[in-house]
């Protein structure tokens, strides 16, 4: 059977419980939940005597310091970490925010165990994810104004126009013949070359 380090990061105890809950319940893969803590700070005071996570499972609105900007400072204690971000948060920008912080993975509090399971192996696998409905949020209102596109290539632009045609990034990967892995880098090239997150402010709570 496989086994799986995890860390989680929420403010939440009930959103901690429920998570761990579900996971825990899953018999086809073990997972350890090596550090659990209930923000930025206490994560950094617990690192150190703990096991070290493969994926740390980090919510966004947190006091003090939100999630987002824990992403580097969570991995410069770790550096080959993998960072699903789990939220109620479904904002393209927060979204857009977290990838180009070094997320590997978006997902929506409340996704089924199994998806969860799926996703988590996956993402340890050198995957990127992100439900394809969010994706495809990522990139409306990039059609105009016109000047926003002519700073893409050609390719960029399809991958664009496929993304806002709610194709998944497997699909995308496929067609152009190229790992998914690979598709995301090209995403947040696209992210930036276009600068839809630089204004992008995560509410505070």
């Amino acid at each position: 059977m496989q086994s799986i380090k995890l860390g989680i990061v929420d403010d939440s105890v009930f959103c901690r419980t429920l998570t761990k809950f579900q996971l825990l319940n899953i018999n086809s893969v073990h997972f350890d939940f090596v550090i659990e803590a209930e923000s930025i700070l206490d994560f950094q005071a617990k690192a150190s005597s703990a096991d070290i996570p493969e994926v740390i499972l980090l919510d966004i609105m947190m006091p003090d310091i939100d999630g987002i900007s824990g992403i580097p400072m969570i991995r410069a204690l770790y550096p080959n970490v993998h960072i699903l971000m789990l939220s109620d948060v479904d904002n393209p920008a927060i979204v857009r925010k977290s990838l180009l912080a070094g997320a590997n993975a978006f997902v929506k509090k409340g996704t089924k165990a199994v998806d969860m399971m799926n996703i988590i192996i996956d993402v340890i696998n050198g995957s990127s994810y992100v439900s394809p409905e969010l994706t495809k949020s990522l990139f409306f209102g990039i059609q105009q104004p016109p000047q926003s596109r002519r700073k893409l290539s050609k390719r960029e632009l399809n991958i664009v126009h496929r993304l806002l045609e709610g194709f998944s990034l497997d699909n995308i990967a496929k067609t152009f013949e190229i790992t998914v892995d690979k598709l995301w880098q090209l995403i947040n090239v696209i992210l930036k070359k276009l600068n839809i997150a630089s204004s992008v402010r995560v509410p505070s709570v």
